[in-house]
């Protein structure tokens, strides 16, 4: 059975919401956009399926606003946003359609958050490859996409943050022997993500370093 609006009103606390009367009751209330793209005016009439199609429209409206404020605060994945919107209440179908839009709009881009992840890391807090996958793994980010994201690090830039910690850790790494400096630094530097590789690489060179300086005296 349809039904007439006879009545669009704008709501007093928030004026993007229009509460829109029918056979000169209340009826429902949808985002001054949904009045817009549908068209609701006046005098239209309004099946049990039109009202469907409008709720539902009004729920994703409602979604993607509680979603682009989330990712106004900083960049995020989308897992993080399917995660968000859960919790707000919103139903599988609602968020896959938010996500679809953010997508197409490039409000949502796990390649371009997992670079952007990767270069701030290793520029800001640098740390191992095999840290930087844990926590990319953990935010949803597939596994194909934090390859891509990781194949940017070279092993000489690896080594480098691997130095860049370690020196700020340990100012004067000078240790009476290999076995001091092989017990401390290498767990340490594993804690940090590096691989086998890299540390056996930045253990040669302290102990080349420390050879060095024995010769001096």
């Amino acid at each position: 059975m349809e039904k007439e609006i006879t009545r669009l009103e704008r709501q007093k606390k928030n004026q993007h919401r229009i509460n829109v009367f029918l056979n000169d009751e209340y009826g429902f209330a949808v985002h001054e956009d949904i009045i817009v793209k549908y068209r609701l005016k006046k005098g239209k009439m309004i099946s049990e399926q039109d009202l469907e199609e409008l709720l539902l429209a009004d729920e994703v409206k409602r979604a993607e606003y509680y979603g682009i404020r989330y990712l106004g605060i900083r960049p995020r994945t989308e897992m993080e946003l399917i995660k968000h919107l859960h919790e707000k209440g919103f139903v599988d179908e609602t968020i896959h359609q938010v996500c679809e839009t953010f997508r197409e709009k490039k409000y949502l881009d796990d390649h371009q958050f997992a670079h952007q992840w990767v270069m701030e890391r290793m520029h800001l807090k640098p740390r191992g490859r095999n840290l930087l996958r844990f926590e990319l793994n953990r935010k949803g980010v597939d596994s194909n996409i934090i390859d891509d994201a990781l194949d940017e690090i070279s092993f000489i830039e690896e080594l480098e943050a691997a130095k860049k910690i370690l020196l700020k850790k340990y100012p004067r790494p000078l240790f009476s022997n290999g076995m001091e400096m092989r017990n401390k630094i290498g767990p340490f530097l594993q804690r940090k993500g590096f691989s086998y590789e890299v540390i056996s690489s930045v253990l040669e060179q302290l102990k080349e370093s420390l050879i060095q300086s024995e010769d001096l005296y």
